[in-house]
């Protein structure tokens, strides 16, 4: 079996390199949701939008108990209307899946109404996931489109999204400014 064959990307994170081509996923990283032979979904943390949590959750008719400063964050470029909830796992709801140890993602109204109302910290709310078909992400990786690292609550939690790219790259001892095609790293 090669190694194209056997690579799995979950539990954990992708890098974009810069390389990467693909606008939806510059300086981007992905964690791993599925991966198996039918394909992999993954949710970007890393691109904030303008739209306010407190927001998002009001136009659902609930009161967001969050972090006031907190942003929807965009998961990918495929159902973008599609809203992902990642929170940690010691809370379940109908639909919750673990993605890692400490974190867990849901989908459910329960879900959200249960972390908005109950003041639940940390959330963080997405908007579209990153997919990919039987085969295309094994490609997609022997070309060095990305990078593999483990996730981590904080990674996922606590870094600002701007920083994000850059930590995790330095958690695996690699700085960005060496990458090949970095030079919008200084930017």
């Amino acid at each position: 079996m090669s190694a194209i064959q056997t690579f799995r990307a979950v539990p954990g994170v992708l890098i974009a390199v810069p390389q990467l081509g693909d606008p939806n996923f510059r300086r981007s990283v992905v964690v791993m949701l599925e991966h198996d032979d039918q394909g992999a979904l993954g949710l970007v943390i890393n691109q904030p939008l303008p739209h306010a949590c407190a927001d998002v959750a009001q136009s659902f008719g609930l009161t967001w108990g969050g972090a006031p400063e907190s942003r929807l964050r965009r998961g990918g470029p495929v159902e973008p209307q599609s809203l992902w909830i990642l929170h940690e796992d010691r809370l379940q709801f109908d639909e919750t899946s673990p993605v890692a140890p400490g974190i867990a993602v849901s989908r459910s109204r329960e879900a959200l109404t249960g972390l908005c109302e109950g003041g639940e910290r940390p959330v963080r709310l997405v908007v579209g996931y990153a997919g990919w078909g039987p085969g295309q992400l094994e490609g997609e990786m022997a070309s060095g489109s990305w990078i593999q690292a483990p996730v981590s609550p904080a990674l996922v939690f606590e870094w600002a999204p701007e920083a994000i790219w850059d930590r995790a790259l330095a958690g695996l001892g690699i700085d960005p400014v060496h990458l090949a095609g970095a030079t919008d790293v200084l930017q």
